[in-house]
């Protein structure tokens, strides 16, 4: 008479079975989590290495203008940018109960607004598409604002969060000189990056060749008097073999882009980019870019390139390079060049004048951080149990 298998002996090999997996599925979580880990340890590495030749060369950490304010209890509107007005009521979550399903709205609002603070010297440099995307740009707004009137049931789950539906609603606008209807058409000639979003000057902005990545924008925006961004952050250019000044950047642009493939006469063209070639090795293969950029022989982009402009439920085509869960930051959709860290979360940079120090850092995992100029000493203990579960899985910045 053959015997089989009793009930228990049964339940036995279950559990044994459902342990070895639930070990295994541990193992590779972890392997990821430290694939990540040291991803972003690497490439803060490399940053370090161009911010100590910049330094080595003009003397200073890179000088990146405030793009708004550090204060954290700046309100921000619905594309993340900061406004007139204060809300210091932004500790009302508890963070024992929002991982459980309470309180997720309250914190993401505290978070927008701490992130706008932290931003506000930015790593990456944003800079308009060139003009053959601006079509392209302007049927992408209307089909973001047409779906976020639908009532398909495709994108309902989206519209359940009422500040995505309302940044769907506005669209946006791609910045060209040409398109007089877009939201703040009328401030174009300033240069406050809150108002205009044309330019955005960043970390990258420095340690790049800047004419030379900035340069595949329209020529409208190299225009003296009606475009001020160019000239308001950059000193009148000069003939790189005879010293003397040109009268606008506009004789810079179509001289580099009539040698764009040549890269001795990049180096030739501005005097700072042979400077910018030494720490360029640094960059292989780091930078999250739009476009395939290869700059003195250096491949910068991280990615394949095969990325493509599409109206996403994670806002990317709101903001380039941004991770699911970031904060919308931009008026115009921008082309960008950034550093990442492994979670696909851009680096912090903290560097206070007159630019002789800085600190770059990671939010790690969770893609919280808190701003390294406010003592956690000073803050009140509910804020500061908030303030830890944000940080806990932090980076630890380097600094010089």
């Amino acid at each position: 008479m053959k015997r089989g298998f009793t009930l228990i002996e049964l339940l036995v090999v279950v559990v044994v079975m459902v342990t070895l997996m639930s070990i295994v599925f541990r193992i590779s979580s972890i392997g990821s989590d430290s694939d990540k880990y040291n991803r972003t340890i690497v490439r803060m590495q490399r940053l370090e290495n161009c911010l100590s030749g910049y330094y080595a060369a003009f003397g200073s950490y890179p000088p990146v203008k405030l793009h708004g304010t550090r204060d954290i209890y700046m309100k921000v509107g619905v594309h993340g940018i900061q406004t007139d007005d204060r809300n210091e009521s932004i500790w009302s979550w508890n963070p024992d109960q929002f991982v459980e399903g309470r309180y997720q709205q309250a914190e993401y609002e505290a978070w927008r607004q701490v992130e706008s603070a932290c931003r506000a010297q930015p790593v990456a440099c944003r800079f308009p598409f060139p003009p053959g995307y601006r079509d392209k740009i302007r049927r992408l707004s209307e089909s973001a604002k047409e779906k976020a009137s639908s009532n398909d049931d495709n994108y309902k789950e989206y519209w359940q969060n009422e500040t995505t539906k309302a940044k769907f609603e506005a669209g946006f606008d791609d910045g060209g000189a040409e398109s007089g209807s877009g939201r703040f058409s009328s401030c174009k000639d300033k240069v406050d990056w809150r108002d205009i979003q044309l330019f955005q000057y960043g970390v990258m902005s420095y340690l790049l060749p800047r004419y030379l990545v900035m340069m595949n924008g329209s020529e409208d925006f190299f225009k003296e008097g009606e475009f001020a961004q160019w000239y308001q952050n950059n000193e009148k250019p000069c003939d790189p073999f005879t010293g003397d000044r040109y009268d606008n950047w506009k004789r810079v642009r179509d001289y580099a882009i009539s040698r764009q493939n040549n890269d001795l006469a990049r180096v030739a063209n501005i005097p700072s980019q042979a400077v910018c070639a030494r720490w360029m090795p640094n960059l292989e293969n780091a930078c999250k870019c739009w476009h395939a950029y290869k700059l003195f022989g250096v491949d910068i982009s991280a990615y394949d390139g095969s990325q493509t402009l599409s109206v996403t439920a994670n806002m990317d085509i709101f903001s380039p390079g941004s991770s699911s869960d970031s904060s919308v930051n931009d008026q115009y959709i921008l082309d960008c060049v950034t550093m990442q860290d492994g979670w696909y979360h851009d680096f912090f940079y903290y560097s206070p004048e007159p630019y002789q120090t800085y600190a770059i850092w990671s939010a790690g995992k969770n893609g919280r951080t808190f701003p390294p100029w406010i003592s956690r000493k000073s803050l009140k203990s509910d804020v500061n149990r908030c303030v830890q579960v944000w940080v806990a899985d932090d980076i630890i910045h380097m600094s010089n």
